[in-house]
């Protein structure tokens, strides 16, 4: 535990569930009787490691005057029962909250933090029916949408990230808790064999795993991924179109090079817009160049600040701190601090305070793309370029926002090793004369035409420095056969692309703060796949996702009228007063 703040006792409670399952509590408190107000953390990652090391320190949070209770949920570590992901922590949550309100040390009310897993265990609670749940932080939360940056992006499997979380994170206390010897070896050599499948790269390949046998984990993460996109079971403890049932303060926690983003700002906007109504809470949002595991600052190889740092912050101390003062508000009737939203503007590496975002009264800029390889405010004359996809040797994958292993971090790392391939495509701007800052939604409107059924496009939007460097700010990918589907709630029907036509693509970037400085140029990459990352594509309409009869394919990208492939970046004058300094506030 975190040494320097004061804890008066240690226990651990069974917290028994309406159906009889035990869940470990391990529950801090401060030095008296009490009652307290009730800080909740559940994951299935063992909390014993929050004792330690913990994104919050949790001997601050006690230190503070609240009863901490950290909880392995059900099937996992020391708790009872068999995990089943998402699906119990609707009732298993109500429960926790009701049974640690109703212990004599709390005085009745409970607070929930937690980044990933454990910030859907906070949505997934209230939307169960948790009456003394008070307030949320949810920190790099996927729990507005599975289907955007979750389960699925733009209709692609994430198939990187499902591995990296079932595998790695899931399967060893799942494959651990078999109680018989020869069921538990089985289950190991099959996790050895999704190990190999994993490092060779034959995992990323089409068609994987076919007959081959995956351990439980991986195999209920695959059956995910092969569910259709507007099935039940991506709405399980997703907020998706309950958000009226959000009535509660919600500090979301976000990171530019997170692989839920893009489900943290949906989030925002929603709970934002209902409070602009008069219908709730308004929401609190932080954004910094973080990634869902990497909150120090330093990332992909770039060093943004001291500042940048979650245990910084804005030199008004660290991510702990503000959950401190988050939780007095939302709790004990404190007033409120400082403005709704801060955000990290890279490039300029300087947190700016906002009352919303994207803020008000920012300007939309299309820069389209010339057959020369430009990008040009003015669209240019009619042309178009060309590049092959070939699954068999997709594009790899180089940082961005990701949630993968290995080698494989998240950041902003330079492109320049993928953009020589002869399947990846760049546009780009004359070096700027004067600042551009980028703050709010990035997207791409690409015309294609494949001699495939589908066909998919990732389209990175990069700063290319004058030394050459070309260093990824957001990405975005789209199946073709999934453009009509909707991102949040999977509605809307899948369609074979007719080889030779011309389609529109839209390919939502997400959003970004960043200023590309002078000398710099804007530029813009596309390709075909990324992998590990994204499930590679067959070029064939395939909605069952078996992954068979992969062909190459040619694409054709076209330019100008009537087909102007572009991209459109949010942006704000630097002479604007909403990006005066944070420190001016």
């Amino acid at each position: 535990m975190p040494q320097g703040s004061e804890v008066g006792r240690r226990r651990e409670e069974m917290c028994a569930l309406r159906d009889g399952t035990r869940l470990r509590t391990v529950l801090l408190s401060p030095p008296g009787d009490g009652p307290w107000p009730a800080l909740l953390l559940r994951h299935p990652y063992n909390v014993e490691n929050d004792e330690r090391e913990g994104l919050i320190d949790v001997a601050r949070l006690v230190a503070a005057g609240y009863l901490v209770a950290l909880q392995d949920v059900r099937g996992r570590f020391g708790s009872e029962g068999v995990f089943d992901p998402c699906v119990q922590e609707l009732d298993d949550g109500a429960d926790a909250v009701a049974w640690l309100a109703g212990l004599p040390e709390c005085d009745g009310t409970v607070g929930m933090w937690g980044s990933s897993y454990a910030s859907d265990t906070q949505f997934s609670a209230l939307l169960g029916g948790a009456t003394a749940l008070r307030a949320i932080a949810a920190t790099v939360t996927p729990s507005m949408s599975a289907l955007d940056g979750f389960r699925f992006r733009g209709g692609v499997p994430e198939l990187g990230s499902s591995l990296a979380w079932t595998h790695y994170a899931i399967a060893p206390n799942w494959i651990s808790r078999i109680g018989e010897p020869s069921a538990r070896d089985d289950e190991e050599r099959r996790w050895r064999a999704t190990e190999d499948a994993i490092s060779t790269g034959a995992a990323f390949r089409p068609g994987w795993p076919g007959a081959a046998e995956v351990e439980g984990a991986v195999a209920w993460g695959l059956g995910m991924l092969r569910a259709e996109l507007d099935s039940d079971l991506h709405r399980i403890g997703k907020v998706v179109d309950r958000i009226d049932e959000i009535d509660v303060p919600v500090l979301l926690v976000g990171g530019w090079f997170d692989v839920f983003l893009g489900a943290t700002l949906e989030l925002y906007r929603r709970l934002h817009r209902r409070a602009q109504r008069g219908e709730g809470p308004a929401p609190h949002l932080i954004v910094g160049p973080w990634s869902h595991s990497n909150m120090s600052g330093v990332i992909g190889g770039v060093d943004f600040g001291a500042a940048a740092a979650a245990s910084e912050l804005w030199g008004d101390g660290s991510l702990t701190e503000l959950h401190v003062r988050w939780f007095d508000a939302a709790l004990r009737d404190a007033e409120p601090e400082g403005p709704a939203v801060h955000v990290f503007v890279m490039g300029a590496n300087r947190w700016v305070a906002l009352d919303e975002f994207p803020p008000a009264g920012g300007e939309s800029v299309e820069l389209f793309f010339e057959p020369g390889g430009g990008l040009t405010a003015a669209p240019p004359s009619a042309g178009e370029r060309r590049l092959r996809s070939d699954p068999f040797d997709p594009v790899p994958t180089v940082g961005g926002a990701v949630l993968l292993f290995g080698s494989y971090d998240a950041g902003p790392f330079d492109q320049r090793a993928i953009e020589g391939r002869a399947d990846v495509l760049s546009w780009r701007t004359e070096p700027l004369d004067s600042e551009l800052t980028v703050l709010g939604g990035v997207q791409a409107v690409v015309h294609l035409a494949t001699t495939g059924t589908d066909a998919d496009v990732v389209v990175r939007l990069c700063d290319e420095y004058p030394d050459g460097r070309s260093v990824v700010i957001a990405d975005g990918i789209q199946r073709g056969s999934a453009r009509e589907v909707d991102d949040v709630t999977g509605a809307g029907p899948r369609r074979a692309l007719a080889p030779g036509r011309d389609e529109e693509f839209v390919i939502d970037l997400w959003s970004t703060a960043h200023t590309f400085l002078p000398g710099h140029r804007v530029r813009v990459d596309l390709a075909p796949s990324s992998s590990p990352r994204w499930q590679v594509g067959t070029n064939v309409f395939d909605p069952e996702g078996s992954g068979a009869g992969a062909v190459p394919a040619e694409y054709r990208i076209g330019h100008g009228r009537p087909r102007p492939s572009r991209i459109i970046l949010q942006t704000v004058s630097q002479k604007r007063p909403i990006l005066v300094p944070l420190s001016t506030y």
